[in-house]
């Protein structure tokens, strides 16, 4: 795997997190889109569209990520998380919107809204994970073809 595309989606994506935040980049693994990145990486694509892509693949995976990990009985906790993942997910859109990617926003959008839903349902990560990859895959097609 070519780590270049992954290490400057991560540095852009560091780079747009307000400092006041406090969300901990170093909990966050990025194991889990390296499939995706190499997909991207595929594509006749202008680097930083890949950049982009990537970007908002890996904020809507943590922003799930965070949500995923919430518990009830940790009222501290809860809100915490809730509060990263709403933010990372308001990233995605700030990024996407700032780059003129309206395409991929529009697809993104009621794709988030399905993997919240599903999540609530208890759908496994690796399951939202693959329907991440299949909705970037699918866009990546149409917009290079």
């Amino acid at each position: 795997m070519d780590m270049k595309l992954l290490q400057d989606t991560i540095d852009l994506l560091r780079s747009h997190i307000d400092s006041g935040t406090d969300i901990d980049w170093m909990e966050m693994d990025n194991r889990p889109v390296r499939d995706i990145a190499d997909m991207i990486n595929a594509y006749e694509l202008a680097y930083s569209r890949k950049m982009t892509v990537l970007a908002c693949s890996i904020l809507i995976h943590s922003a799930l990520s965070k949500h995923g990990k919430l518990q009830a009985q940790d009222n501290e906790r809860l809100t915490r998380m809730l509060l990263d993942g709403d933010y990372l997910t308001g990233l995605m859109y700030r990024i996407a919107v700032k780059r003129k990617e309206w395409k991929l926003l529009s697809r993104l959008l009621p794709l988030h809204k399905r993997m919240q839903l599903k999540l609530m349902k208890n759908v496994s990560p690796e399951i939202l994970l693959k329907e991440l990859k299949r909705e970037i895959r699918s866009y990546l097609e149409q917009r290079s073809a």
